[in-house]
């Protein structure tokens, strides 16, 4: 599935707030958790957090079922917001967004970067993407072999 939405990528913030702003996250995340929701229960939660204009929220979840994030039907009087994918759906369609941007142009420096970052952050995660490329080339590189044990 592919959403209506350009990202707006901010690696200098965390989690979903480097993709959408800080509103927009809590609100995905209070939808995500009751899976529907209207905009006044929606306002009702948030108001317990901070003060918040119900037009804002209301506004804010027009435009996130504007980009196809959520999806909206009316009952009634009022609509009823529900999301179009999963937490984990959406995280995964943004990482696959940001690589193909950043491989598409920037590919060698890319690769090489992750590689060195895996090398210095994370051994175990250099090894399973060593593991990958292994399983998606098809390529055996002798590094991978075990020595034999001398009896």
């Amino acid at each position: 599935m592919e959403l209506n939405m350009r990202l707006r990528f901010n690696p200098t913030k965390d989690g979903l707030v480097k993709v959408l702003g800080p509103l927009e996250t809590d609100i995905m995340r209070l939808i995500w958790q009751d899976r529907r929701s209207t905009v006044k229960k929606v306002h009702r939660k948030l108001s317990q957090q901070r003060e918040i204009a119900y037009t804002t929220v209301m506004t804010t979840m027009s435009r996130l079922a504007d980009k196809g994030v959520l999806d909206r039907q009316r009952d009634g009087l009022a609509y009823v917001y529900s999301p179009t994918v999963t937490e984990q759906e959406f995280v995964t369609m943004v990482v696959r967004q940001v690589l193909d941007g950043l491989l598409g142009d920037y590919s060698d420096l890319a690769v090489d970067y992750m590689v060195d970052y895996l090398a210095r952050h994370s051994p175990d995660d250099l090894h399973r993407l060593h593991e990958r490329v292994v399983q998606a080339s098809g390529i055996v590189c002798p590094c991978a072999e075990q020595p034999a044990v001398a009896s």
